[in-house]
């Protein structure tokens, strides 16, 4: 059961540009500083002349290829993490039919692929409809990201099919440099909002990637996309959940136990740098020193790869871990089984409750009700905190375990609510 999903999770930790750090030592050997401009990746000079941009205002992937070719060709090799044979997540996690019911993920919840086909999976999910809003597209491709900057919280409003047949770049250079390579540049203005004064605490190659590997929401009156807290301390699920609890926010309304829903979207970052932070956020290293691999060029050109790997199939990564971690992979996988694990367990008890309080809805009185549905809500955002955020707890496993440990108090109060047996 566990075996396909163990196998493709280690996979996904690069592929999909996850964010940073599983390993003890950065591929420089030192943390690089929060404020770093290179962390760790090999910078490059700033272009004699910038190539025309698009309509948007982007300048494409492939009219950088002359000018940086290495790290275009590395670029372009994402592609080998296509969407074939990608996990179905419904298949693995039975239960999700049940916990998702009444939205959209439980028409369909495949494992990730890699950036270069971003755009791809958004047009072909079964998760959007005639009513489905634009703002879905906002991690999909920076053509967006420049039109969001550009005309504001009205993009956000726009038809999804109307704007997406606008689209044809995938995430690419534009979201992490705009225009200029030799930048590292936060694109995603509502992220780099939510870090706040906080920004200047964690390197900017790791923001250009959690600006979309994040909680997220939409916000019930613009549909702006925005993230539910200011600054590192408000990025934990304890703090999050509180959040939208104050906010009376629902992602949706169960059809079954009728408890107002929220739906985690990709936390790494916060599993990463917040609250109390992982061990890898404390010592400074960003994305980039864990998933860019240093390459060179068969002219000698030392340059960051953009192929987005996982860290342990770098063997120029690893050796930098060996002083730490006698077998890194290996522990990645007893992190990630453990989790996994325990995933499944507590997967089938969310499942049991659900059921039970469906069968309970008409009869219990209008207090135990309310108390038995927010139950139901803080157990699986818990639950789900955890499963989405990619890494399988390799990114930051104790955190991964608190927040199920909080999913099972929960559950064990929902179960003596309703005089189940545990």
């Amino acid at each position: 059961m566990r075996k396909s999903k163990l196998k493709s999770a280690v996979a996904a930790l690069g592929t999909i540009a996850l964010v940073a750090g599983l390993a003890a030592c950065a591929p420089g050997g030192s943390p690089a500083p929060a404020t770093s401009s290179s962390g760790g990746a090999t910078a490059v000079e700033a272009p004699a002349e910038i190539p025309e941009a698009d309509q948007f205002g982007v300048v494409l992937a492939e009219s950088w290829k002359d000018i940086y070719p290495n790290q275009y060709e590395t670029y372009l090799a994402n592609e080998s993490n296509s969407p074939e044979g990608k996990m179905d997540y419904l298949t693995e996690y039975p239960e999700l039919v049940t916990m998702y019911a009444g939205y959209g993920f439980a028409k369909g919840y495949d494992e990730a692929a890699s950036h270069a086909y971003t755009l791809q999976s958004v047009a072909e999910t079964p998760r959007v409809n005639e009513n489905t809003l634009a703002n879905c597209i906002t991690c999909k491709t920076p053509q967006y990201t420049a039109m969001v900057n550009s005309e504001g919280d009205s993009a956000y409003q726009k038809p999804f099919a109307e704007v997406l047949m606008e689209m044809t770049e995938p995430i690419s250079c534009y979201n992490c440099h705009e225009n200029d390579p030799s930048k590292v540049v936060v694109t995603q203005k509502h992220f780099v909002n939510a870090l706040g004064a906080d920004a200047d605490k964690v390197p900017v190659e790791a923001e250009t990637c959690g600006q979309c590997h994040n909680e997220y929401y939409f916000a019930p009156e613009t549909k702006a996309t925005s993230n539910p807290y200011d600054g590192l301390e408000g990025m934990t699920a304890e703090n999050i959940l509180a959040y939208y609890d104050a906010m009376d926010f629902k992602d949706w309304e169960h059809t079954e136990t009728g408890a107002p829903m929220l739906k985690a979207q990709h936390p790494e970052f916060e599993t990463v740098y917040g609250g109390a932070q992982s061990s890898m956020a404390k010592q400074g290293y960003s994305c980039a020193d864990c998933h860019m691999a240093p390459a060179q060029a068969e002219d000698g050109t030392e340059f960051s790869s953009h192929n987005l790997i996982n860290p342990t199939e770098s063997p120029e990564i690893m050796e930098k871990c060996q002083g730490c971690h006698a077998d890194l992979p290996g522990q990645i996988v007893e992190w990630q089984k453990a989790t996994t694990d325990r995933e499944h367990e507590l997967a089938a008890k969310i499942d049991a409750y659900i059921k039970e309080l469906a069968k309970q809805r008409e009869t219990l009185d209008a207090d135990k009700l309310v108390e038995a549905q927010q139950i139901h809500r803080h157990a699986q955002f818990y639950w789900d905190f955890v499963m989405v955020e990619n890494s399988e707890g390799a990114h930051n496993h104790s955190l991964a375990q608190d927040n199920l440990d909080k999913c099972e108090d929960e559950l064990k109060a929902g179960y003596t609510l309703l005089g189940m047996t545990w």
